[in-house]
């Protein structure tokens, strides 16, 4: 069962290791963790106090921050405009860890087939939006009304057996279904990461049931942070972005206290 971070004795222990000169590697979710989840992707906006801790946080010497999303990498970059930080779309897909480039092509064409599908599918059921990404697909229904939702589950089912056949596997978000390639997800991202940079302590951020994956991986001396409601492995938990934000307040002071120390 998780807890909130700010309980003083899991809070103090996070400023601990904030206070530390060891490093560490902050991965954040993009939308529900960085940015308040509304109807339409298009309409996202990183809450405005988050993005100059970002990019504070991302100058730091022995911080790392990384931004792990569905997404593909271009809307990270519009909705992230920060220098500094590594930026894993479509659940590892893009960024350091993407696949080489013949097997992107060929994901791709698949992709487009598979939206192809997913438009034809879901064409009668009002409210329900197909989101093509490039190497994933994307059915949200979060305005799908509630009466409509069997009809929009036999779909997906339908959906789901193209996509494997495809190669591809659902993966479920908050209140959107991802297609994604077989062998690609949070988790798998985040621990590429995390080999690369090796940090101390990880902290990962996510809202909804793709991130799951990703809490996993993480060790005892980690923290692995629900952000939001909801069924979760995480030890930990916090209310929504502006708590986010509070976080990242966090790294920024006692991480720049840590490095003006380390340099005397």
């Amino acid at each position: 069962m998780s807890r909130s971070l700010f309980a003083p004795r899991d809070w103090e222990r996070l400023r601990d290791v904030l206070r530390a000169r060891a490093a560490i590697l902050v991965a954040l979710d993009l939308d529900g963790t960085l940015a308040p989840i509304v109807g339409r992707p298009e309409r996202a906006r990183v809450l405005p106090r988050i993005l100059p801790l970002l990019a504070k946080s991302a100058r730091g010497r022995r911080t790392r921050i990384a931004i792990v999303s569905a997404r593909p990498a271009n809307a990270i970059r519009r909705l992230v405009p920060v220098a500094g930080l590594q930026r894993i779309g479509q659940y590892g897909l893009e960024g350091p860890c993407a696949p080489p480039v013949e097997r992107r092509r060929a994901l791709r064409r698949a992709a487009g087939t598979l939206a192809i599908l997913a438009e034809r599918g879901v064409a009668s059921i009002a409210g329900a939006l197909v989101e093509p990404k490039g190497l994933t697909v994307a059915v949200h229904f979060r305005a799908v009304p509630r009466r409509h939702r069997p009809a929009l589950a036999r779909v997906v089912r339908r959906l789901a057996r193209d996509a494997r056949r495809l190669g591809f596997r659902p993966q479920i978000g908050d209140q959107v279904v991802d297609f994604v390639p077989a062998g690609f997800d949070k988790g798998v991202a985040l621990r590429e990461i995390i080999r690369a940079h090796r940090p101390a302590t990880t902290l990962y951020f996510g809202d909804s049931p793709s991130d799951e994956r990703a809490f996993r991986v993480l060790k005892s001396h980690d923290f692995p942070i629900r952000v939001g409601a909801g069924a979760t492995a995480a030890p930990y938990r916090v209310g929504g972005p502006g708590d986010v934000a509070r976080v990242l307040s966090a790294v920024v002071r006692l991480r720049s206290v840590s490095a003006s120390h380390s340099r005397r």
